[in-house]
């Protein structure tokens, strides 16, 4: 390329992304114009075109839109890392339709159905390379020190995870949530970022909030604003972990708030609403009644 600036519709003609796409990228600062002319073009130069080329390849990726912007907005973030991840999402799926394919022949061959959805252990150890890559310095450190070697606790892990998943209640709770056995370990390998969390955090802080005075106004936890609430808190969390369907974590969340008093005691006081946590619990119980 020599450096010359090309319209959208260059652009569009060069790599085959819709005027209409380009123009949406402007529009949520994922790609944004080398400049505007003045007869109000857009005009993209070559470091735009190899930014275009690295969302195109991402979204092939298939990372949603905010998590392409956020990559390539935050210079901390390391590339190989995130490629990595994406390989071994990759590799995932690969194996998961290797064994579909084995599975439909041997139905062919005569043999009974197969179980799809159980979580073979090189799922598990998938899992747990993941984990470890995102461990603290300092969990390490533990880890190695209780189990005498990293490969010990990772035996270890990979057996009490690989039981664990393949229990019954278990293993229905997270096919639930995220549809099926691929969609667990995708959501795994790509967890939310610190963007997706924090906008998480928010959300939820802005529902107790509006719990709290609802529960200050006498309104019941089975009121129809109390029940909108608890629709958001559900959206939000449905969003930011890609799950397929949040009953569960919901549920989840409910139960902690039930059991676990210091839970309750931190979500009372950070609201100044004493009984706040068994009014959300209540809330959410009577959403998925």
């Amino acid at each position: 390329m020599d450096g010359q600036l090309r319209t959208v519709k260059e652009v569009s003609d060069l790599t085959g992304v819709s005027v209409r796409t380009l123009h949406y990228y402007d529009e949520i600062d994922l790609l944004k114009p080398s400049c505007v002319g003045e007869n109000g073009y857009r005009l993209y130069g070559e470091d735009k075109l190899e930014e275009l080329r690295q969302i195109l390849f991402f979204r092939e990726l298939s990372l949603p839109l905010g998590e392409i912007r956020r990559i390539l907005a935050d210079p901390a973030l390391d590339p190989e890392r995130i490629l990595e991840g994406q390989r071994q999402a990759l590799d995932a799926r690969k194996r998961h339709l290797e064994r579909l394919i084995a599975s439909i022949d041997q139905i062919r061959r005569g043999d009974k159905k197969m179980d799809f959805e159980v979580f073979e252990r090189d799922d598990v150890e998938k899992l747990f390379d993941v984990f470890a890559g995102n461990m603290p310095e300092a969990m390490w450190e533990t880890a190695v020190q209780e189990f005498g070697s990293m490969e010990a606790f990772r035996r270890n892990y990979v057996e009490k995870a690989f039981t664990l998943y393949n229990q019954p209640e278990t293993k229905e709770i997270l096919l639930e949530s995220y549809g099926d056995k691929q969609g667990v370990i995708d959501a795994a390998v790509n967890p939310p970022g610190k963007e997706g969390v924090e906008k998480l955090q928010r959300q939820t802080d802005a529902v107790c909030r509006r719990l709290a005075q609802c529960k200050r106004e006498g309104l019941s936890e089975t009121s129809l604003e109390a029940q909108m609430l608890v629709c958001e808190y559900a959206l939000a969390m449905k969003t930011a972990l890609r799950l397929k369907n949040e009953r569960q974590v919901m549920l989840g969340t409910a139960d902690t708030y039930d059991n676990y008093e210091k839970a309750s005691q931190v979500l009372d006081e950070q609201y100044g609403e004493p009984g706040l946590a068994a009014y959300l619990s209540r809330a959410i119980r009577n959403f998925y009644r």
